[in-house]
C-alpha cells in the first residue's frame, strides 16, 4: 500500500484513527548557503537550492520569535531539513557546511530536548555522510556501539518513563485472557516472539489465577520467551517461578535463547498438539523486512513430463514467518509495533523520523522528574533512541533494521499470511482506556484511540499515535 494512501482505504477494516495532529508551519528564510526553506515541525519541508532560485526573488521575513530558545529551535529544523535534503541530491559540500553550524554552534547533548534531538539526527546524518567509506565507517563505530546491559537498561528506562508499552502488553494481556474463557485445553501456550517486559507476564500470571473458572480446569500454562540474553531469560524465569508458586499455577517455563532475526525455523518454539496457542511479539516483526528472498515453488509438469518451477515475487523473512506462525493455528496473536512509516526512500524516512522521534523526546522530557531522573532519560535518548536512528537514517539495504511501518501495511500483512482481524470485547477497550488514563496520571499527553471496530488500539502522544497494538487469528 502506498503510503500516500493511507487512512483511505475503501474495504477492510478500517485502522486509521484519524489523529488531531498540530502543524507548527513558519516561513525560516534562508537556510544553507542561501537556500530557502519553508519547514513545519511536523516534518514537511519544501527546499529550492540556490541555483534553482532566481536572483531577484525577494526573500520572505521570517515571523518574530517568542524567545531565543524558540529562535535557535527552528533554525536547528532549519539546518536538519536542509542538510537531509541537500545529502539527498548529493551536495555534500553544503551537508558539511550545515553539520559544522549544527555542531559548533547550536545542538549540545545537554541542551533543551530539540538541541538534543537536533545533535542525534545530526549524528545520524554525518554516518550516512562516511557509508561509502566503510573502513571509516566501522572505525567511527567502534567507540558508538551500545554494550547489551546498556541498551537493556535504556528499553527498561523507557518503559517505566513513557507507558506505551506498559499499555500494549497489558492490552495483549486482556485479549489473552478473553480469548481463553471459552478453550478447555489442558496446556494455554503463550509464545513471545521478544520485546516485551517481564512486568507483563507477571500480570498476565495474576490474571490467569484470577480468570472465571480457573480452579475448575486445572490447566497448564506454558511460556515461551525468545531472547538472546541468557542472564534476562534465567531472571525471568525464577521471578515467574516465585509467583507462580504465590498463585498455585502450574507454570512450565521454556526459553528459546536467540534473536527474532535468528528464528529461522518454528519448530524452535516447541509448539505442541493438542495446546491453546497464542502468540505475542512486541517491536519484532518489522526487524525482518531487510531480509528478501524469492519463494519459489513446482508448478504442473509440462508435457514431456519435466517438473517446472517458477519463483514467485520477492517476500520478505516476516512475511515468512507470519505464515508460519498462522500454520499453527493460534487462538490469537497480539501485534505491537511503532506506528511510524521508516521503510522508504531516504528523504520520506528522514523527515518522519524527525517528527516521529521528535514526539518521543517530548515524551522523556515530560517524564522527568515525575517518573524517572534526567540521567535515566540521557540513557534512553543515547543507547536506545540514538541507536534507532542513527539505523533509520545511516544505514540502507541489509544493514537497516528498524524498519518501521503503518498499521494499514502490517494489516495487509496479516492478512496475506493467513490471519483476520479479531474485535477486542467493549470492556476489554474501556479497561485500556481507564489504564491509559491510570498511568499518565496527571499528563493528559497520553491517549488511547481504538480504531473502527475495536480491532487495534493506537497509543498516542498529543494526539499523535505512537505504537499500534492490533489483535488477529487464523483463518
Amino acid at each position: 500500500m502506498n503510503p500516500e494512501n493511507r487512512g483511505q482505504e475503501t474495504t477492510g477494516p478500517v485502522y486509521d484513527p484519524t489523529p488531531l495532529r498540530t502543524a507548527w508551519s513558519v516561513d525560516l528564510g534562508n537556510g544553507l548557503n542561501g537556500t530557502f526553506v519553508r519547514s513545519n515541525i511536523n516534518g514537511t519541508t519544501a527546499l529550492l537550492l540556490q541555483a534553482l532560485r532566481s536572483a531577484a526573488a525577494p526573500t520572505p521575513t521570517a515571523p518574530a520569535p517568542q524567545n531565543q530558545y524558540e529562535k535557535r529551535a527552528i533554525h536547528l529544523i532549519t539546518l536538519l531539513h536542509s542538510c537531509a535534503a541537500a545529502l539527498a541530491q548529493g551536495e555534500t559540500e553544503l551537508v558539511n557546511k550545515g553539520l559544522e553550524r549544527i555542531c559548533s554552534s547550536l545542538a549540545s547533548d545537554d541542551g533543551g530536548q530539540l538541541h538534543r534531538l537536533a545533535s542525534s539526527f545530526a549524528d545520524a546524518l554525518a554516518l550516512r555522510m562516511v557509508q561509502p567509506w566503510q573502513g571509516v565507517c566501522r572505525a567511527l563505530q567502534l567507540q558508538k556501539t551500545t554494550p547489551a546491559p546498556s541498551a537493556a537498561a535504556a528499553r527498561r528506562y523507557f518503559t517505566e518513563m513513557c507507558p506505551f508499552l506498559r499499555l500494549a502488553g497489558t492490552t495483549a494481556n486482556y485479549a489473552i485472557i478473553d480469548a481463553a474463557r471459552t478453550v478447555r485445553n489442558a496446556v494455554l501456550h503463550v509464545v513471545d516472539l521478544g520485546g516485551a517486559d517481564p512486568a507483563q507476564w507477571l500480570l498476565l500470571l495474576r490474571l490467569f489465577a484470577k480468570r472465571p473458572g480457573a480452579g475448575a480446569h486445572d490447566q497448564i500454562l506454558r511460556l515461551t520467551i525468545v531472547n538472546e540474553d541468557n542472564e534476562f531469560l534465567s531472571g525471568t524465569a525464577a521471578l515467574l517461578a516465585r509467583e507462580a508458586k504465590i498463585l498455585h499455577i502450574a507454570l512450565q517455563f521454556h526459553p528459546v535463547k536467540l534473536h527474532i532475526d535468528q528464528l529461522l525455523s518454528i519448530d524452535r518454539l516447541g509448539v505442541r498438539g493438542g495446546e491453546a496457542l497464542f502468540i505475542v511479539s512486541t517491536l519484532q516483526l518489522h526487524r525482518l523486512l531487510a531480509d528478501g528472498f524469492a519463494e519459489v515453488a513446482a508448478r504442473p509438469d509440462d508435457r514431456k513430463g519435466k517438473r517446472q518451477v517458477q519463483a514467485h515475487a520477492t517476500m520478505t523473512r516476516a512475511d515468512a514467518l507470519l505464515r508460519d506462525l498462522a500454520g499453527l493455528s493460534p487462538k490469537l496473536m497480539v501485534v505491537t509495533e511503532q506506528e511510524a512509516d521508516h521503510n522508504g526512500d531516504f528523504k520520506a524516512r528522514f523527515e518522519n523520523a524527525l517528527n516521529y522521534y521528535g514526539a518521543l523526546f517530548d515524551a522523556l522530557e515530560e517524564s522527568v522528574p515525575a517518573r524517572g531522573s534526567a540521567l535515566e532519560r540521557a540513557d534512553v535518548e543515547r543507547c536506545l533512541l540514538l541507536q534507532e536512528i542513527r539505523d533509520i537514517v545511516a544505514c540502507d539495504g541489509a544493514q537497516r533494521r528498524e524498519r518501521h511501518e503503518w498499521m494499514v501495511k502490517w494489516a495487509d500483512r496479516m492478512q496475506a499470511a493467513g490471519f483476520e482481524p479479531v474485535a477486542m470485547r467493549a470492556d476489554t477497550v474501556a479497561q485500556t482506556v481507564m489504564l491509559g488514563q491510570m498511568l499518565a496520571g496527571c499528563s493528559r499527553a497520553y491517549r488511547v484511540i481504538s480504531s473502527e471496530k475495536d480491532v487495534c488500539f493506537f497509543i498516542c502522544w498529543r494526539d499523535i499515535p505512537m505504537f499500534s497494538v492490533s489483535t488477529w487469528r487464523a483463518v
